[in-house]
């Protein structure tokens, strides 16, 4: 045994550093060997692959090696809340028990933080929305007094604020050490920060960001780390798809004829040219979002099959090229003109692979007013080996659902994993008595059209046994809808729907009312801690499989085809696994807590596949009789 190994293990025993200065700790013993798994992969500068359930301890399991390693680590967790909560809360926790403690950084992506420059700009020339003139003035009156620049400490400004981008940067309009504001650069001092720390606290996002090379200035911090750990690490795959899809949007365009405009009626006014070049810009973004949104259809190949769409691709690569010849002629005069010229080359070539598509999967986003092209690689395995490869480091791994009945393979074969040590260790719960799971009788297939009146009678007798208490779990947001006014006028608890509020809101208030009903869609079947009696029961509408339509999911079907494979065992099965264990795993948060889950999908038992599901989920008891459930709620 190392003496990492040894040092880990007297940390988390009763009389360890946890024991004795963690109020509550309690030692168990599949942290301590996933503690062990992960000291040992450490010293060994391997790889780690580790499935551990709800309630072993993951984030001390691999904090305590992390720190106690002496080396340079790299901590990434699923999101930003994820992340706020392990640097303010369990870092420190830990960090205060030290003699010598290492020194610790949070490092967010760019529209994370405040920017001083572009945040004066907006307020010279301000916006004629008196709502978002408020929200501006707010923001000025924090940023006079934030020391770190970063949104998340910013509580008079909504989350969702378009205020928050205009008083940030972006990669493309950020002017580096030419900002005159560069000295105060909230980003840059962040960075900084984490360049210089042992640990530094980042996202998935920012990861994959500086990894397609679509961000700069964390690059610097990855050769020096010896340590990387991911957290939620069943979320990455559809991270890293997310950034190395390349995408090109009417804002992008919008934005170039926005600052050439600008330039003209300010510091340019002897270049009739700039404002001609904007307005044309402008036309040609116009003229295709109104074609295409007539069309209707988001295939992109097919789209290129029409000849007007063509045409109109072909004036927006000519608009887009003039004003390129425009910004060109002002170089020098500009700051920002000089930008924007910079940020063209790049449309341009991305225009063109949109126009002639090749191997990738392309999609179609049509919004209010605006559109955006996506081209997305079908798989980012050979690009994530090839940066393993780069950082001789040792890598984990880990979530509460990586496996798909008990296997990794998906999960590794996504991520370009080879040669890891695979650990995956049960949840300490005792599922069988703390839980049922009911797949009702009698349930109408979930395509067909009555499905929505038979979910609400199963959620009313589930609710009313309960006396509310309840999340019900949906796929699509047209059936949460048509079950939620169904139950407003059954019941006589609270309900809450998914939308009413942020996210933080509803699930406070949820807690808060003690006998609500929360509805809620893919953003409730993760990331949600509720403990105790607040909520005993979960329904799931059904089995949550991607659309076939799905472009991404269309593409990897047809070369998994190719490759004469069953697309639907190969693309399908697996995703909806790990998205029915996170949905299932909210509702047995400790060891006290016990709860019904129940989901109306006769494909569950009817089906072939049912058993790769049922074999994926924690082992709790079963039954398909629903008055069972109805009677386990009214005891508890």
């Amino acid at each position: 045994m190392s003496r990492l190994e040894k040092e880990v293990a007297l940390a988390l025993s009763e009389q360890g550093l946890l024991g004795q200065g963690v109020v509550g700790f309690r030692p168990r013993a599949v942290q301590q060997q996933l503690a062990a798994a992960i000291a040992r992969n450490i010293d060994q500068r391997a790889t780690l692959v580790a499935e551990a359930g709800t309630g072993i301890g993951k984030t001390f399991a691999y904090l305590i090696p992390a720190l106690l390693s002496g080396r340079k680590a790299v901590i990434s967790t699923g999101s930003k809340n994820l992340q706020d909560q392990l640097f303010f809360k369990d870092l420190p926790a830990i960090l205060s028990l030290l003699s010598m403690p290492p020194k610790v950084a949070l490092l967010k992506g760019r529209a994370n933080y405040l920017c001083h420059y572009h945040l004066g700009r907006r307020l010279a020339d301000l916006p004629q929305d008196p709502e978002l003139v408020d929200h501006l003035m707010r923001i000025r009156a924090w940023a006079n007094g934030s020391i770190s620049g970063d949104f998340a400490e910013l509580n008079s400004v909504p989350e969702g604020s378009a205020a928050l981008a205009m008083a940030g940067s972006t990669n493309e309009n950020c002017l580096g050490k030419k900002c005159p504001e560069y000295d105060r650069c909230c980003l840059h001092r962040a960075r900084a920060k984490a360049a210089d720390a042992d640990l530094v606290v980042i996202n998935h996002h920012l990861f994959f960001a500086d990894m397609a090379l679509k961000e700069t200035g964390f690059g610097e911090i990855l050769p020096s780390a010896q340590l990387f750990v991911f957290d939620e690490a069943h979320q990455l795959p559809d991270v890293a798809l997310s950034h190395f899809a390349e995408s090109l949007s009417s804002r992008q365009l919008k934005d170039i004829s926005r600052e050439m405009s600008r330039a003209y009626h300010t510091t340019l006014r002897d270049c009739r040219q700039l404002h001609s070049a904007a307005q044309r810009l402008d036309a040609a973004c116009a003229d295709l979002y109104e074609l295409l949104e007539q069309i209707g259809s988001t295939d992109w190949v097919q789209l290129l099959q029409a000849p007007a769409v063509n045409t109109h691709l072909a004036q927006l690569h000519e608009a887009l090229a003039f004003a390129q010849r425009v910004a060109q002629s002002q170089l020098s005069r500009d700051e920002m003109l000089d930008n924007v010229f910079e940020r063209i080359a790049p449309l341009l070539d991305r225009l063109d692979r949109f126009r002639q598509p090749t191997g990738q999967s392309m999609t179609l986003e049509l919004h209010r007013g605006h559109f955006v092209l996506r081209s997305c690689p079908l798989s980012v395995a050979e690009k994530c080996q090839q940066f393993y490869q780069g950082y001789p480091a040792s890598w984990l791994f880990t979530s509460a659902t990586l496996t798909v009945a008990g296997q990794f393979a998906h999960f590794c074969q996504q991520m370009g994993i080879d040669n890891a040590e695979e650990l995956a260790l049960d949840s300490p719960f005792d599922y069988p008595n703390q839980a049922l799971l009911c797949v009702p009788r009698y349930l109408p297939e979930p395509n067909r059209v009555e499905v929505s009146n038979a979910l609400a009678q199963v959620a009313q007798q589930l609710v009313e046994a309960a006396d509310g208490r309840t999340f019900l779990l949906f796929t699509s947001y047209r059936v949460m809808h048509e079950v939620g006014a169904l139950l407003s006028r059954r019941l006589s608890q609270p309900i809450l729907v998914q939308g009413m509020g942020s996210k933080r809101t509803l699930l406070d208030k949820f807690q808060r009312l003690g006998n609500a009903v929360l509805l809620g869609t893919a953003s409730f079947w993760e990331g949600v801690d509720v403990r105790g009696r607040a909520l005993s029961c979960i329904l799931i509408d059904k089995l949550p499989f991607v659309s076939p339509d799905d472009p991404l999911v269309k593409a990897r079907s047809d070369a998994a085809l190719a490759r004469g494979a069953d697309p639907f065992a190969e693309v399908q099965i697996p995703q909806a696994v790990i998205a029915l264990k996170q949905g299932a795993g909210r509702l047995i948060r400790g060891e006290q807590d016990r709860g019904v889950l129940v989901i109306c999908d006769p494909r569950l038992v009817h089906r072939h596949y049912g058993r790769t599901f049922l074999s994926s989920l924690p082992p709790m008891r079963r039954t398909r009789d629903l008055d069972q459930a109805l009677t386990l709620l009214r005891e508890i």
